[in-house]
């Protein structure tokens, strides 16, 4: 999916003996699809990884001049990453647990949908690709004292990769029956286990309060499928995420709770998903507005609106963002 999911072979078959090639191309395109289920349990993790349903180029919305902070490409490619996440938590535990448990459900799905140009005298192809995914993850939270609290879990996360191709014109012709069904217009599957621990430190304060979380992922899955001739991999990768973040509260209506949120944090990635993001690690701020609902309820505990900067990755740049159950 562009710079971070699956690459086009389409010159390498053109211009190159078949034979000669299809070794490497089978490896590479594993490591591919690898990286593909590697980016996507990235992307798809909002603790890590932040999209929003406006992007833009903070260099021209603060009058900078930080290529680190964003590009017209990372901007474009941004734009063709749709990233839909919807989880729910059960909690197994009764309000005044000290230690609690929980069960969290996520479903996912991250869709790239760009143009292929093969030959600038044709009209470009293209290439929409998909990684749909369940999540299921057991959580055991430990109170260490009044302040920190140690959170471990793991998940297991069930992923499809699909891949559609259209053909814009008649270049890719002479090798259409070999890459079809095998590099494009195919699909695979992998099943991934994350165990997790996390360390939080909150803080309450007469005007709100204050957090630290330090959380570190490690994952491995097994694929199979029809894409390259079954040839998928075992997606694996890690990331270690250090953040702080505030909670000022300013104003009450009734029951809801007006509140400015602002957070930063550090995120180092490593494995199948250091290569799509073009780095090893990236930073990521938020600031925002936020409010309790005005009603009794176990499901929300805020909504809210903000922006959010994505600083040192291929998905550097900014978006403006909708906030749910901030914590």
């Amino acid at each position: 999916m562009g710079q971070i999911i699956s690459r086009s072979f389409a010159f390498s078959l053109l211009f190159f003996p078949l034979a000669s090639i299809a070794s490497n191309i089978q490896s590479q395109f594993q490591k591919d699809l690898e990286r593909n289920f590697a980016a996507a349990i990235i992307l798809t993790d909002s603790d890590v990884l932040t999209f929003g349903f406006h992007d833009f180029d903070p260099n021209d919305w603060f009058d900078l001049k930080n290529e680190n902070i964003g590009t017209e490409d990372s901007i474009n490619l941004r734009k063709k990453i749709a990233v839909t996440i919807l989880p729910y938590t059960f909690d197994l535990s009764d309000d005044d647990a000290v230690n609690k448990h929980q069960i969290s459900v996520r479903l996912s799905s991250l869709a790239v949908d760009q143009n292929v140009e093969i030959d600038s005298n044709y009209s470009d192809d293209r290439h929409r690709e998909l990684v749909a995914g369940l999540g299921v993850e057991y959580e055991y939270i430990q109170a260490l004292n009044e302040d920190w609290s140690m959170n471990w879990g793991i998940g297991t996360h069930i992923q499809y990769y699909r891949s559609r191709y259209d053909y814009g014109s008649e270049v890719l012709d002479p090798i259409k029956d070999i890459v079809d069904g095998v590099i494009v217009n195919t699909s695979a599957w992998a099943t991934v286990i994350e165990p997790n621990i996390e360390f939080k430190y909150e803080q309450p304060k007469d005007w709100g309060k204050w957090t630290f979380k330090s959380r570190l992922n490690y994952f491995y899955g097994f694929g199979w499928g029809d894409a390259n001739n079954g040839h998928i991999g075992n997606p694996e990768g890690w990331f270690v995420s250090n953040g702080i973040a505030a909670f000022y509260d300013f104003d009450q209506w009734g029951r809801a709770v007006q509140s400015v949120y602002s957070s930063i944090r550090r995120v180092d990635i490593g494995g199948d998903a250091s290569t799509p993001f073009g780095t090893s690690h990236y930073y990521e701020g938020s600031i925002g507005w936020l409010m309790t609902p005005p009603f009794e309820t176990d499901l929300i505990d805020n909504v809210g609106i903000g922006l959010n900067i994505n600083y040192g990755s291929n998905l550097k740049g900014g978006s403006i963002i909708l906030f749910f159950n901030q914590d």
